[in-house]
């Protein structure tokens, strides 16, 4: 009762510190020290978190999608543990994901549930309820939670009111991991979870944190050959009690410095970042418009060459225009916008004050994107309402402006079309780094290089492809190549591809690429060449993207030939013959996007694979897939089945301009045979956004951006 007294007293002194900001635990998520929190961070973030203690090292890739789901991917190395009778060489992998709700109420707290390592070797499986209070000066979060988080003290299981089935928690045989333990969710003792943060007073961004300590870890000391004589002295547990401080730097990422279980250090380092909005302020549309002297005989042709000149200038290249009674027909290629409405709004703003200065009676103006070759759509705007100074609300430009389906082939038709000086060649120089991750005797293994990229487009539709590198630096020799597999070894000999490979030229990829619509709305496309780093032959695919629907459908036909281990000209023995049958739904409201397709992969396996990302307008993705074959887990091998994450974030956001490029990272549990395909470039089923009503409607906020 006098511990007890003195926790409420404390409580009540710092009743008017402010409290702000959230921070991250180290398992990279929002939450205390070691314990969760109801809370979340931004969506559309991504954090990179790093965990050091005396027994542990931990990484952890957290991605939130929503504003009510956050998922993670960790590595874990611990110290003492046994791999190979060596100390240290010990890797685990596994998922975490929460699920977060906030009440409308400003009574109610915030509410959580969370899974971590749910589908893993079962280090650090347990579940947990808990809401974090936001009193506006002081957070406090309490909660449940099950499985590794039961230490010594426990109490009975809540839900065994509902079944006895929940009063036990069996022990899962798991195999060769990476299944779900379902039977297990929630079940067993359950343990207390409480902690406190409160900023320090007069230091912005500050915070202290107390938080109980449930763990006993000799729990999370299993897989390899087990515990180490060293585990006994650093697994052992003076206190319940964990507590430390943590400085935030704005909404960048913490760094946290912790004492734990009575007798250890913690240091964690967390930085990201959310893309939701742009991190620098996007320059003015102010485009700088020029009435040219072309001295042409026709008033017409002096229009169109200023209309040419115009676009160009403003990297909207057009492709045709034609004038038709009072409206004006255009048709260009955005060189930095993926965003329909504001390539198609600035094209139709710009063309419309040339207009008037050339006295061109125009009423309407018609702008269509031409991709490949490709008329992807066809937005006409009233030309009253193209006017920055004094414009209307979204909403009522969108009203009044007509979004239909575009008519592939009409634009060929079109009174003005610029010649194109083909071939274009566009050569890019740039780094080349290359990594291998999660290997037991090394995290990282990793290659700096430098590559050549090169495109040549010999016109709309036809272009090579090419990238050439040369390697500086690297340290792959020092892995061993041991692809242990039942399969073909399509995948597992990466390692002799980055060895051979690295050790002089090499050629990523070589290949010609024919890309055209067939119909509207239908498009087809084929590739031939070395078509990645491991493979070449032949590519096919057919896609169909109807204008008014959020369904896709697609289909494949690939055929190739394993290439050489240096990634030069010459060809291995084997060969994969791969049809395949695509199908994508995209949910606007929710910007979900799900893909899934069905057929045969690399190894001859056959089988389906459910791709769920959430995709923003912005350029911004992050999803996970799944692929289940037909072969048994232990064909498989470890991992039992083929899974993953990713994320792409749009570096225009830390532009003061608009730019095309995008980065991002795709992750694997584990590099088997099972489930591989082809890592092809510009596939149809993921190409012209823009090209359907929805991806159209969901950008009117960015009129004349």
């Amino acid at each position: 009762m006098m511990r007890l007294r003195y926790i409420f007293s404390f409580i009540i002194i710092i009743i008017n510190i402010n409290i702000q900001a959230s921070s991250y635990n180290s398992l990279g998520q929002t939450g205390l020290i070691n314990l969760p929190s109801a809370e979340i961070h931004q969506e559309q973030s991504v954090y990179l978190t790093f965990n050091r203690s005396n027994y542990v090292k931990l990484g952890t890739i957290t991605v939130t999608p929503f504003d009510w789901l956050e998922a993670s991917y960790f590595y874990y190395r611990p110290d003492d543990l046994k791999w190979g009778d060596a100390k240290g060489l010990y890797l685990d992998k596994g998922f975490n994901i929460k699920l977060s709700y906030q009440p409308q109420s400003t009574l109610l707290p915030r509410f959580a549930i969370g899974l971590d390592d749910f589908a893993g070797t079962g280090q650090f499986t347990r579940e947990y309820i808990v809401s974090t209070y936001d009193f506006n000066n002081l957070k406090l979060t309490s909660g449940l939670g099950w499985g590794k988080f039961v230490g010594d003290s426990s109490i009975n299981n809540p839900f065994s009111i509902f079944s006895d089935r929940f009063k036990a928690r069996e022990k899962v045989n798991i195999g060769l991991g990476g299944e779900p333990n379902l039977k297990t969710i929630f079940h067993g003792k359950a343990t207390p979870l409480i902690g406190i943060e409160f900023n320090i007073p007069r230091v912005s961004n500050l915070t202290f944190k107390v938080e109980n300590d449930p763990f006993d870890y000799f729990k999370f000391g299993c897989c390899g050959e087990g515990l180490s004589d060293e585990s006994y002295e650093v697994r052992q547990k003076d206190s319940d009690i964990n507590y430390g401080f943590s400085y935030r730097y704005k909404e960048y990422g913490n760094i946290d410095i912790s004492y734990i279980k009575g007798n250890s250090w913690n240091i964690t380092f967390s930085v990201g970042f959310s893309a939701k909005k742009a991190h620098r302020k996007k320059n003015a549309f102010k485009p700088d418009i020029q009435n040219n002297n072309f001295n042409q005989s026709t008033k017409e042709n002096e229009f169109y060459l200023d209309l040419l000149d115009n676009l160009n200038k403003n990297q909207l290249f057009l492709q045709s225009a034609s004038v038709q009674n009072d409206t004006l027909h255009l048709n260009i290629d955005s060189a930095e916008h993926f965003n329909p409405i504001i390539y198609t709004s600035r094209a139709a703003y710009i063309s419309n004050n040339i207009a008037k200065l050339n006295d061109i009676n125009i009423n309407k103006i018609e702008v269509g994107q031409v991709v490949r070759g490709s008329k992807i759509n066809s937005i006409k705007y009233r030309s009253s309402d193209l006017n920055l100074d004094d414009r209307y609300p979204d909403v009522i430009i969108k009203r009044y402006t007509d979004v239909s389906n575009s008519k592939e082939l009409e634009y060929k038709k079109h009174a003005f079309q610029p010649r194109v000086n083909f071939p274009v060649v566009i050569n890019t120089i740039a780094p080349d780094l290359k990594t291998h991750i999660g290997s037991p005797e090394q995290f990282i293994y990793t290659g700096l290089g430098i590559k050549v990229s090169t495109e040549i487009q010999f016109n709309r539709n036809l272009v090579l492809y090419s990238t050439i590198g040369k390697s500086v630096i690297d340290n792959f020799d020092d892995k061993l190549s041991i692809p242990n597999t039942r399969l073909p070894p399509v995948r597992t000999e990466i390692v002799d591809y980055l060895q051979q490979g690295s050790s002089d030229i090499y050629i990523t990829n070589l290949n010609l690429e024919y890309i055209r619509p067939i119909y509207d709305d239908l498009y087809a496309k084929l590739s031939y060449g070395y078509l990645e780093y491991m493979y070449g032959g032949f590519a096919a695919e057919l896609l169909y993207k109807p204008f008014e629907s959020d369904i896709a459908i697609g289909i494949e036909y690939n055929k190739v030939k394993k290439r050489s281990y240096d990634q030069k000209l010459d060809f291995l023995d084997y060969e994969a013959t791969m049809p395949r049958f695509n199908l994508a739904y995209y949910h606007p409201s929710t910007n979900i996007l799900t893909k899934w397709s069905y057929g045969k992969y690399l190894a001859g396996d056959e089988g389906y694979t459910l791709d769920i990302s959430r995709r923003m307008p912005s350029g911004w993705n992050a999803g996970f897939f799944f692929s289940q074959t037909n072969v048994t887990a232990e064909q498989f091998g470890e991992g039992s089945f083929d899974k993953g994450f990713y994320f792409n974030i749009p570096l225009s956001i830390f532009r003061k301009g608009y730019r095309k490029d995008i980065r991002g990272l795709s992750l694997r549990t584990m590099t088997r045979d099972g489930g591989q395909q082809l890592e092809l470039q510009n596939r149809l089923i993921d190409s012209f956004y823009g090209s359907t009503l929805s991806e159209i409607n969901e950008n009117w906020s960015n009129y004349l951006d």
